[in-house]
């Protein structure tokens, strides 16, 4: 009755040992594609409609899906090309002058564009003003002080 006690442990401690094994050789990979994602991060002048691209890659699980940890942070365009030349970041989301200001000054950098068939930017008014024209020479407010919303205007 011992052997068979005996043999009976030794099947179990086996067959957990064997299970254990098995977790790790299928959670491994696992843990090991999350290691492997490389981290970037991208800065952007506001989390405008303008960074509407960029929020929803990353609520919608994108910049995971292909193996990236994405930080979007948001920074003011005047700094975010010396960030970019000090290696803080890794990429700057828009193109304007302080972008064209940095690259012509010798700053290696690229521009992806793209486009669309309309403006993203609106004026909201009282109902009184019908026309831009009925705006001239009245003060208006910009949405935020940093980034591509305030140099429409």
């Amino acid at each position: 009755m011992k052997r068979t006690f005996h043999r009976h442990m030794i099947w179990v401690i086996v067959g957990r040992a064997l299970t254990a094994l098995a977790l790790i050789v299928v959670l491994a990979p696992h843990a090991a594609s999350q290691d492997k994602r490389a981290k970037v991060r991208i800065s952007n002048a506001g989390f405008t409609i303008t960074a509407l691209p960029l929020l929803a890659a990353k609520d919608w699980n994108v910049f995971s899906a292909n193996g990236l940890d994405v930080e979007l942070i948001v920074m003011s365009p005047s700094i975010a090309a010396a960030a970019l030349a000090q290696g803080d970041i890794d990429y700057v989301a828009g193109v304007g002058p302080a972008s064209v200001a940095a690259t012509l000054t010798g700053l290696p950098s690229r521009a992806i564009w793209f486009s669309s068939d309309r403006i993203s930017y609106w004026l909201l008014a009282p109902p009184q003003y019908k026309t831009l024209e009925s705006l001239k020479g009245k003060k208006i407010a910009l949405s935020g002080g940093a980034g591509g919303t305030n140099h429409v205007a």
